[in-house]
């Protein structure tokens, strides 16, 4: 969820090069690319670079990131950092890939305030301890795909208030209703 996390934020942070592919008008079906996905809502997708360039070898969706004039424009360490995440997602399994775009999909037709409420969870993450990071990962991974009321009831039950301080279980209920349902 962290690396999605850092992926979304380079694309809501101006990352065109693995935001968009708006070179040829038509948004997710670049170069013939017939896989007759559906996305929410109008217009561009934050996650069409990758799905534009997911069926190429590694090799060649770096090739093609690095030629990207957009990318060209980044300063190195922001394209270093880009080209790292591509590395990470290419290297997670094809359904955790599509939770992430999937994510992607969800984060880019919020509300920017929304958005940036969840920028700020995810900048109180880095502030905890490693260990009270992956305790937090587990709750919202529990509380994935509940509807509020039952996100509610597990947060206020006498279990996840022994387990988690009002701060961390407040990260918890923001995080959890950006994770898609199960």
């Amino acid at each position: 969820m962290l690396v999605l996390a850092a992926l979304i934020l380079a694309v809501a942070g101006g990352s065109p090069a693995l935001a968009q592919d708006q070179r040829d008008g038509r948004w997710g079906r670049r170069n013939g690319d017939q896989r007759g996905q559906q996305m929410r809502g109008p217009g561009p997708h934050g996650g069409d670079w990758i799905r534009n360039h997911q069926n190429l070898p590694v090799q060649e969706q770096e090739r093609a990131l690095r030629n990207d004039p957009l990318f060209r424009q980044l300063p190195p360490d922001r394209q270093q950092r880009l080209v790292e995440r591509l590395r990470d997602f290419n290297s997670r399994p094809p359904e955790q890939r599509q939770r992430m775009l999937d994510r992607w999909e969800i984060f880019e037709h919020r509300p920017p305030q929304e958005r940036q409420q969840l920028r700020d969870y995810y900048g109180q993450m880095r502030d905890l301890s490693p260990e009270r990071r992956a305790a937090v990962r587990q709750g919202v991974r529990e509380l994935g795909g509940m509807n509020p009321g039952e996100r509610e009831r597990m947060l206020n039950s006498p279990q996840f208030q022994r387990r988690y301080s009002p701060q961390e279980r407040d990260m918890i209920r923001g995080l959890a209703q950006w994770e898609p349902s199960r």
